[in-house]
């Protein structure tokens, strides 16, 4: 064989050796990047429903009014309270779908435009019963919401 040839093979050998070293490494960090996101998509996904369970009416009421409050102040604390644990589990959106968090935008904005409804359609009602009207209402859209969060994770 002429050098030609043989300069040729080693060519071939070391690119085919590099090739393989890079298409090795790649899928190593790619299997390390995914064992490091795992737990973050599993916690969001925990953080999600967590918080749709605290803005049941129900929770929500039970964890917010306090005797002696105006109305004036539970209906401002109710809807502070939505809003606050809403932009506390923003970043949460970088490990759920986009369906599952427009579900949980769709929950968010619900929540509070029923709390105000309520409020403007008791206008005579004081703060306690208030709060028993609101801890009554239906909260069907978090049960959707969470079930599809729930089987968004079953595919993870």
């Amino acid at each position: 064989m002429s050098p030609t040839t043989w300069i040729l093979i080693g060519l071939i050998v070391v690119m085919t050796v590099i090739g393989g070293y890079f298409m090795f490494s790649g899928k190593k960090s790619d299997n390390q990047s995914n064992e490091k996101v795992l737990p973050l998509k599993v916690q969001a996904f925990e953080r999600l429903v967590l918080y749709l369970e605290r803005i049941r009416y129900a929770v929500l009421v039970k964890r917010v009014f306090m005797p002696g409050m105006s109305r004036t102040d539970l209906q401002f604390a109710l809807i502070q309270n939505v809003q606050d644990e809403f932009e506390h589990n923003l970043a949460q959106r970088l490990y759920v779908s986009e369906s599952s968090w427009f579900n949980v935008v769709i929950v968010k904005d619900e929540v509070l435009k029923s709390i105000n409804a309520a409020f403007s359609e008791n206008p005579d009602a004081d703060a306690p019963t208030m709060a028993q009207i609101i801890a009554s209402m239906d909260n069907s859209l978090i049960d959707k919401a969470v079930i599809t969060i729930k089987k968004e994770f079953n595919t993870i």
